[in-house]
């Protein structure tokens, strides 16, 4: 409506700031002056200065009335000058840029007032959603990133506007074919839309993310298994959220999958093991033998506790602190060790051996205070010694004890073995070297005499 309208004007082809003449421009830049002196010397607190609060609010009052009716006189003026009436002067175009886009006052008033409104919503969603975070305990990254979706809907929504009034130039560049799909003709606009609907999909999925994390917390549900089911929620909106998208543009999912069928063919043989990674990932999905928090140990000797777990790959986290991407087909495919599966408490082990002749007893009982000593090693199960194996140089013995964090064992075993070394310093227990007995039975004559 407002396009037809503003269209249908005269002179809307052409601008009127470059057609007029000298004696117009000289009675505008008058107008111009004269508009600047009413509101430098018809300032509200100039000619309130000095008086009582009734008079000071009447001289504000005039002081504004003044501007209005002076400034009402100017316009009136500058239209008779122009030649045109209110209508005309908000519709007709003061230059047309490029011989294309049409600059009337009318898209200059709504392009201020729309940045203004940009302005002022900016702050007031920034306040709003600072409000609603601390509330709800949002992560700052997510707060920012719904005040930039916030912000993003309203300069569209602007931008719409703009573009109708800055003519069809512009219109026509958002309306123009890049390519088509299925007799779907793909225009910027399109993508712009797209991308836009992805980018709202991707954002209240985080904060679904944000509500259900809260609700697992608060209902002492287990974390790695509400992040397995959060994980297949969240393929399986996104596979609707795309679904929804393509038919909203005029696309047919069916028609496009078979379409491709051959294609996708073709890609199988090549890709094999990209398949093969996001079959495994389903497979650690649904079957919940690896969550997020478990501690595992793949066939290749990497320990590390599991930090997410996806469709393609998953990341751990190792002892050295390095996130490691192993491809998912990794857990299927291999042995895996889920230190972390059935309960939390895991039982390690430390070997020493001693000399011929120690007290035993007291070898084992040095073994065990060892042990109950570290923080980390739990009471229950109690900690037990093996007398193992009567070995070539030594007795060897071995300490089992649990413990529940088993990330970091290695360093409690470093632990233990200090200790161990201690106490059997204190209490004279010898740990020995290896011995061997060489002996020569025939051929050492003959090597004396060769000498």
């Amino acid at each position: 409506m407002i396009d037809s309208l503003i269209t249908e004007m005269p002179g809307y082809s052409e601008g009127w700031l470059l057609s007029l003449d000298y004696k117009q421009y000289l009675q505008l830049a008058l107008m111009v002056i004269a508009l600047v002196l009413i509101w430098v010397f018809s300032r509200p607190e100039k000619m309130s200065s000095g008086a009582s609060e009734m008079k000071k609010i009447f001289m504000i009052t005039l002081a504004w009335v003044i501007r209005g009716v002076l400034t009402t006189g100017l316009v009136l003026w500058a239209l008779s000058v122009l030649g045109l009436n209110l209508g005309e002067f908000f519709g007709t175009p003061v230059v047309t840029i490029a011989g294309e886009i049409p600059v009337s006052p009318f898209f200059l008033f709504t392009f201020v007032i729309g940045i203004y409104l940009l302005v002022v919503f900016n702050k007031f969603i920034k306040r709003f959603i600072a409000k609603a975070s601390e509330k709800w305990r949002f992560d700052r990254n997510i707060a920012k990133q719904l005040r930039r979706f916030a912000m993003l809907l309203l300069f569209i929504l602007l931008g719409h506007l703009w573009l109708q009034l800055a003519g069809s130039f512009l219109l026509d560049l958002f309306n123009d074919q890049l390519f088509a799909i299925n007799e779907v003709a793909i225009t910027p606009g399109i993508l712009v839309y797209t991308l836009f609907i992805l980018y709202g999909v991707s954002l209240g999925i985080r904060l679904i993310e944000v509500i259900y994390t809260r609700h697992v917390l608060s209902k002492g549900l287990n974390m790695g298994q509400s992040k397995t089911v959060f994980q297949l929620l969240k393929y399986a909106l996104w596979v609707v959220a795309i679904i929804f998208t393509l038919d909203s543009i005029g696309i047919n999912i069916t028609v496009l999958v078979a379409s491709s069928a051959a294609l996708l063919v073709g890609l199988g043989f090549g890709i094999q093991g990209l398949f093969n990674d996001y079959i495994s990932g389903l497979v650690v999905l649904f079957e919940g033998l690896i969550k997020v928090g478990d501690v595992v140990e793949i066939e290749s000797e990497l320990i590390g506790r599991v930090m997410d777990v996806g469709l393609r790959t998953s990341k751990i986290l190792t002892r050295d602190n390095i996130i490691m991407i192993v491809p998912n087909h990794n857990f299927v495919s291999d042995k895996v060790i889920n230190w972390s599966y059935n309960e939390r408490k895991t039982r390690f082990h430390v070997d020493v051996g001693v000399a011929y002749g120690s007290d035993v007893r007291l070898v084992e009982k040095l073994l065990i205070e060892s042990a109950l000593e570290q923080d980390e090693v739990i009471n229950e199960p109690k900690p037990h010694v093996l007398f193992r194996d009567f070995g070539n140089s030594s007795l060897d013995f071995r300490l089992f004890f649990w413990v529940e964090e088993v990330f970091y064992v290695e360093i409690l075993k470093s632990k233990i073995r200090f200790t161990i070394d201690d106490k059997f310093r204190e209490h004279e227990v010898v740990i020995p070297f290896p011995q061997r007995d060489l002996h020569l039975k025939t051929g050492w004559e003959k090597m004396g005499d060769r000498e």
